[in-house]
C-alpha cells in the first residue's frame, strides 16, 4: 500500500503522541489529501533536513490517526497525532508535492509477559530516582505487554538513533530487555557522574 509519509528529527512510538506544526507547502498539501483523520506515516530523519531538503528517512516508521488539528493564525496546522501500528518504508513511490511510499505492515512478535513489563517499570523508577526527577504520575505502563515495550522505550533517555533502534526492535521481549538495559546502564552513569540529567517525555514537540 501507499501512504504519506512525514519526516522528522525525532522518533515516534505506538502509543505514543507527538504534537506537531505543519508549515511546509509540501505537508500543507498533504493535509489538503489526507481525511481528517488522517492516517499518515511519521518517520525519523537518518541524515538530511528535516525542513526544505532533502533527507534519508528511517525504514521503519509509525502510521498515525490525527487527534487535534488546529489552524494557526500564520496558516502553520497544528496537530496532535496518535502513534497507531509500525510500517517499514520499502520504496519511494513519489516526492512530488509529498512524499508518498510503498509500505508493508510491521507488527510486534510479541515474545514478553508481566515481568519483563514490571523489570522495566522498576529499571525507570530506578533511573528516575537517580536523576532527582519524580515518576510522572501520568506516565501510565498499559497491561499489554507490547504497548508497555512501546510506552517504556519513549520515555528511555537517550537520541533518535537509540529510540529508533528501539523501535525497529522485532518483538516486545527483546524491546523490554533492551530498555532495562539502557535504563539501568544511564543510572549507573548518573549514579557515577554525581550528577543529575533531565527525564525524558512522551509528547514532544519537534518544530
Amino acid at each position: 500500500m501507499e501512504m504519506p509519509v512525514f519526516a522528522l528529527h525525532t522518533v515516534l512510538f505506538p502509543f505514543a503522541s507527538m504534537r506537531v506544526r505543519v508549515f511546509e507547502p509540501r505537508y500543507l498539501a498533504m493535509l489538503d489529501d489526507v481525511p481528517p483523520e488522517g492516517p499518515f506515516v511519521v518517520v525519523a530523519i537518518r541524515q538530511g533536513q528535516e525542513v526544505g531538503g532533502t533527507y534519508e528517512p528511517a525504514r521503519v516508521g509509525v502510521a498515525v490517526a490525527i487527534d487535534v488539528h488546529e489552524r494557526g493564525d500564520d496558516g502553520a496546522h497544528h496537530l496532535r497525532v496518535a502513534g497507531r501500528d509500525r510500517v517499514a518504508l520499502i520504496a519511494p513511490s513519489s516526492h512530488d508535492p509529498y512524499p508518498v511510499w510503498h509500505v508493508e505492515p510491521y507488527p510486534d512478535e510479541g515474545g514478553a509477559g508481566t515481568d519483563d513489563v514490571e523489570a522495566a517499570s522498576r529499571a525507570l523508577e530506578g533511573y528516575l530516582r537517580s536523576t532527582g526527577d519524580p515518576v510522572d504520575p501520568t506516565l501510565a505502563i498499559p497491561h499489554d505487554p507490547v504497548a508497555a515495550s512501546y510506552v517504556l522505550a519513549a520515555a528511555t533517555p537517550g537520541l533518535v538513533p537509540q529510540h529508533q533502534m528501539l523501535l525497529e526492535i522485532a518483538s516486545a521481549g527483546q524491546r523490554l530487555v533492551a530498555v532495562r538495559s539502557i535504563l539501568r546502564r544511564e543510572t549507573a552513569l548518573v549514579r557515577a557522574l554525581g550528577a543529575g540529567v533531565g527525564g525524558a517525555g512522551i509528547d514532544v514537540s519537534p518544530n
